[in-house]
Parts: C-alpha cells; sequence; structure tokens
C-alpha cells in the first residue's frame, strides 16, 4: 500500500505485511495508530538494548522488532490471531530462504550450514551449543539457550517466540537438493532445547 516505510528489520519481520492485513481489516487510521504505538515501543526496546554489538545485537533487534509489533497488535486482535499473523508475515523471507538454499548442492549446503552454526549461532552471538555430531555428511546440534527466547521473556511475550522457531521448519524442511533437516522441539515452544540435524539423505 506504501503508506509507511519500514527498515529492512521491520520488512524481514512481517510489518509491512500486517500493515496490509490489519488496514485491509481495520481501516488506514486503526492501521496507521497500531504503528504508532509499535514504532513507539521499537525504539524504547532498541534503546534498552543499545550497547549490545554485532551478531547478538542483531538477533535480539529480531525478536525487538517483532515485540514491538506483536504487543499493540494482541491488545487490538487478541493473542492467537496476532500470534497469527506474525508467523504468516514471516513466511514470504522464509520461503525465499528455503528456494535459495535448496539450489545448493547437499555438500556445499553443509559447508554453508557448518559456518553458519559457527558465526550466526555461536556463543558470542548468544547461543550455547552442545554439538553431537559434526561430519561432512551430519550436523547435529542442540542449541541450549537462544537470545530470541530471553528477549521475548524480558519483553513480558514469550508466548509469541514460537513463530520464529516455525520459520526453521519452513526454511529447511522438504529441502530438494538431498538434505534432510530433523527437529523434536524448540526452547522456544518449551521444550529443553533446539534440537537441529541436517544430514544428507542416505545416511543411517
Amino acid at each position: 500500500m506504501g503508506r509507511r516505510r519500514f527498515n529492512t528489520v521491520q520488512r524481514s519481520c512481517g510489518w509491512k505485511y500486517t500493515y496490509d492485513q490489519i488496514a485491509a481489516e481495520f481501516g488506514d487510521e486503526c492501521a496507521g495508530e497500531l504503528f504508532d504505538q509499535a514504532s513507539e515501543l521499537y525504539s524504547g526496546y532498541s534503546t534498552r538494548y543499545k550497547n549490545e554489538k554485532g551478531i547478538r545485537r542483531g538477533h535480539i533487534l529480531g525478536a525487538v522488532t517483532i515485540s514491538s509489533l506483536y504487543i499493540p497488535l494482541a491488545k487490538l486482535t487478541g493473542k492467537e490471531k496476532a500470534i497469527d499473523l506474525i508467523t504468516e508475515s514471516m513466511k514470504p523471507d522464509s520461503i525465499a530462504k528455503h528456494n535459495k538454499i535448496g539450489r545448493l548442492p547437499a555438500p556445499v549446503f553443509m559447508r554453508v550450514a557448518g559456518f553458519i552454526t559457527g558465526r550466526i549461532f555461536s556463543e558470542k552471538a548468544g547461543f550455547k551449543r552442545n554439538w553431537h555430531c559434526n561430519t561432512n555428511r551430519e550436523k547435529r546440534y542442540d542449541l541450549l539457550t537462544c537470545p530470541y527466547v530471553k528477549t521475548f521473556n524480558e519483553l513480558g511475550c514469550p508466548e509469541v517466540c514460537p513463530s520464529v522457531c516455525i520459520q526453521d521448519d519452513i526454511s529447511f524442511g522438504n529441502l530438494k537438493n538431498g538434505v534432510v533437516f530433523e527437529r523434536k522441539g524448540t526452547l522456544g515452544r518449551g521444550d529443553s532445547c533446539c534440537d537441529f540435524c541436517f544430514r544428507i539423505s542416505g545416511k543411517e
């Protein structure tokens, strides 16, 4: 609709999609008021975490952006519908990621997965990890801490965290390049860890 400008993080976290949905259902005035509230929260929360650095800050700002939108949205639509909207709003980016990584040959994907694990999901980035297997054909580990879970809890909306968890299922599930993604639970869904397993199909 083009009535609002959102930064890159806000767009990737679904602000544009959600704005359009709210404007269509409740009208432009209501959508404008909602996003004024979200923007105010975003400004305050961003300042709260201003001393965070690097990749860790990126993860935290992702959770901040989602929280800033979810909190006023839940007051308007109720928590269940707000969570559904947040989940749907992030799917286009996750589908695009799925399509991109699905074109990588399986050995290349496994190398990329190793890099991502070592850098983006590192302890420096706010994750504590326990490896079970780290080979060229299988990478299996548990995340025992997560900055998204921590931030959502600190901001009082842990119930929205599964909206982030499910994006991994969309991004990595049903890949056509021979890589299988397996998961049993996530911290955000109340499980003891986020278990990740990437393996090349055919490995027992």
